[in-house]
């Protein structure tokens, strides 16, 4: 559970250089702003609201002219979100901008201030939780992120660092969709629990369980140390995706985790927030802030696809959108299971709940739009989001996410469609059109930085496409996150997909995984997707909790699609592993250093299952085939052609056989085993020198410095 910064600070912004042809007409807004107000730069707007409301005014009236909302240095508080309708929207050729300066210092903020700390004889701080009414009631307000001078905290954790593992598990369904699960786990990992001086501690407490390729996150209702048993209830996890003795847990918000610098805990029981500091920090030089309860959307692009109405050619540059909740999936419903005066009479206090599901964290963003057309974020920074950072959702189509950073969402980052196919969509189908307006597709992501994910949704992917076609993910840094870099498709098997034509180019993929989930890779592809490139892509250090930690994943039904010219090294288990699939090509990759075998196959098809052509294939030690199935027995149908094989510790072995008698069997007839000389394969510097023998052979060298964000122009 580490943090891997590569950014300096919290928030990174890129400078963008616009040139109009047209005379701009500018609105101003500045929270300092005066009591007069007309949005001249003498008098400008306190609000965006404010600007927003004269300019539909002058949009009604027939002024469309090149409309510029430029936005003083500062933060715009939220209590809700900040939502464009279609009557917002610009014109092809004359979008409205939304902008704020080159520095970044322009900020839509949904947060509250956590005021009236103080420093208790232990040296901890303490604050009260805000208090407020509801309806006839006053009651506490909930929160379960905490930001301390511009940074999510770490909530109170046990184990500080790494996880807990369980002995196993078991279900046992209670009504509808809900069950109580019993977690078997070592008896001396439960003694902590029993120093809580209340047991409404621990019911105000998460369990968090990583299982496969998801994380659950529950309440505790209580334990039996004996046993060594801990109880939860939700909603049930699913069946293929249980918890079992390889799941691994950790407890979040109790008492006996508050034990380190930088945590902090919410005192349900107490009603306070109590946080101990870092060296160097003061309550002078020490901001607290929380998130507005249930705010999980800063920004609102709000057209209505269903209707074929659409906000449309509006941008936003240089504008930095911080902070945002996540899910209110309330457990507690008003005091159900706890006495009078311990959580409050408010119906939705207590903790969320996440059963966790299928990968991907099926998460809300702080920007998320339905039916935009041609909306674009340009050097925007979207921080410490609640859940992911954007969501082109339904009906988006033609957008643009230049020079971007988001960084430090609860979930991922980027979200490109849904999960729903359209209806008649069937087997066989490749490319189709878009549904009635409903459709996503033909956005573009470029240099954009997307990192630090999966802190509160470990599940979250840094780039998720479902059923989209045409996009395309370029010069992107992706990184530091607990399950998939970028995922392409949602279908398993060869039913039909709308997630065609995607191209992935030229982006940095690393730290992916970090032993925190399972089955997961840096690129991962699913269903039918003919016409998808991944191409000249660099992908290393993707290391899973105990299977699946691969490079590039081609999973159940990925069909007609070109891995070529990547660089993949220093991952778990295969470089390249295709669980089953239909015609896809792998074809001059360097692929170095898996640790646990190198090209795998899981499945055996009577169809051509991929098509290995012209790779190099470097490793240190060890069988190239283990595991899996189709390669390790040497049941699939797959076409060797002209690769090139070197196992640093010497005589490479293809299934107990040299490479000559594994050619013999009518495998990469045209192969060689051959150093290829990379200039400094312990640096990881895998550039081929001058008299490579490779590349006498037919392989075709690319340049993996090309790959990750492009050099920008200072900013002025």
């Amino acid at each position: 559970m580490k943090n891997h910064f590569l950014l300096s600070g919290s928030v990174a912004v890129f400078c963008l250089f616009r040139v109009t042809a047209a005379v701009e007409h500018v609105l101003y807004v500045s929270p300092s702003a005066g009591t007069i107000r007309d949005g001249s730069s003498e008098h400008p707007f306190a609000t965006p609201q404010e600007a927003q409301a004269s300019l539909r005014t002058r949009l009604a009236s027939g002024e469309r002219v090149p409309w510029v909302v430029s936005l003083a240095e500062g933060e715009y508080p939220l209590t809700k979100p900040f939502t464009l309708v279609p009557e917002d929207s610009g014109t092809p050729g004359a979008p409205i901008l939304w902008r704020g300066p080159v520095d970044g210092s322009a900020k839509f903020v949904g947060a509250r201030e956590l005021k009236g700390w103080r420093v208790r004889p232990d040296g901890r701080w303490e604050a009260d939780v805000p208090i407020e009414q509801k309806h006839r009631f006053q009651v506490a307000v909930w929160f379960e992120q905490l930001y301390v001078n511009g940074c999510r905290a770490k909530r109170a954790r046990y184990p500080n660092e790494g996880f807990l593992h369980a002995k196993g598990a078991k279900p046992t369904l209670l009504a509808g969709d809900t069950e109580l699960m019993e977690l078997f786990v070592n008896r001396d990992e439960l003694a902590p629990l029993a120093t809580c001086s209340s047991f409404a501690h621990l019911r105000l407490a998460h369990l968090v369980v990583h299982h496969k390729w998801s994380a659950t996150r529950r309440p505790i209702r209580g334990y039996d140390a004996e046993r060594g048993v801990v109880f939860t209830e939700g909603r049930s996890v699913t069946k293929w995706n249980t918890w079992d003795a390889n799941s691994t847990y950790y407890i979040e918000n109790a008492p006996f985790a508050l034990d380190e610098p930088g945590e902090w805990m919410y005192d349900g029981v107490a009603k306070k927030v109590l946080y101990i500091p870092r060296p160097g920090e003061t309550l002078e030089n020490t901001r607290f802030q929380f998130p507005e309860p249930g705010l999980v959307n800063l920004l609102r692009i709000a057209g209505d696809p269903a209707k074929e109405v659409f906000v449309h050619d509006l941008v936003f540059e240089n504008i930095v959108f911080a902070f945002s909740d996540s899910p209110r999936r309330l457990c507690f419903k008003g005091r159900k299971g706890l006495s009078d005066g311990e959580i409050g009479d408010d119906t939705s206090f207590g903790p969320s709940e996440w059963p966790g599901g299928q990968a991907a964290a099926h998460t809300s963003a702080a920007v998320l739009a339905d039916g935009a057309h041609r909306i674009e974020l340009r050097g925007c920074s979207i921080v410490y989001a609640g859940e992911y950072g954007v969501w082109f959702r339904e009906g988006c189509v033609s957008n643009r996410i230049e020079r971007c950073s988001i960084v430090h969402p609860g979930a991922g980052g980027i979200r490109i469609g849904t999960t729903a196919a359209p209806q008649g969509i069937g087997k066989g189908v490749r490319v189709i059109g878009l549904d009635n307006g409903r459709g996503t597709g033909w956005n573009v992501i470029d240099d954009c930085v997307i990192a630090h994910g999966g802190r509160i949704f470990a599940e979250g992917v840094g780039v998720w496409i479902g059923h989209s076609p045409f996009n395309s993910v370029t010069h992107c840094e992706i990184a530091d996150f607990y399950y998939t870099g970028v995922s392409i498709g949602w279908v398993w098997g060869y039913a039909g997909s709308l997630a065609q034509g995607n191209t992935l180019a030229f982006c940095r993929i690393h730290d992916i995984g970090q032993c925190a989930l399972s089955d997961m890779g840096g690129v991962y592809t699913l269903g039918t997707s003919y016409g998808t490139c991944v191409t000249n892509n660099v992908i290393y250090n993707v290391d899973s909790r105990s299977y699946g930690g691969w490079g590039l994943y081609p999973d159940e039904g990925s069909e007609g699609i070109v891995f070529e010219n990547n660089l993949v090294y220093d991952t778990k288990d295969s470089s390249f592993h295709q669980h089953y699939g239909k015609d896809n090509i792998l074809r001059n990759n360097i692929l170095a250093f898996s640790r646990e075998g190198q090209i795998a196959l899981s499945r055996a098809e009577p169809h051509l299952s991929f098509t290995a052509e012209r790779n190099i294939i470097y490793w240190a030690n060890g069988p190239v085939f283990t595991k899996y199935q189709a390669t390790l027995k040497e049941t699939g149908r797959i076409t060797w052609k002209d690769n090139f094989w070197w196992m640093q510790a010497g005589t490479p072995s293809f299934n107990s056989k040299t490479f000559a008698q594994w050619q013999e069997k009518g495998n990469d007839r045209n192969g060689l085993v051959a150093d290829p000389l990379f200039i400094d394969v312990q640096k990881r510097d895998f550039r081929l020198r001058e008299n490579s023998p490779v590349i006498k052979a037919g392989f075709r060298p690319f340049d993996p410095s090309k790959a990750g964000v492009r050099p920008h122009a200072p900013c002025l």
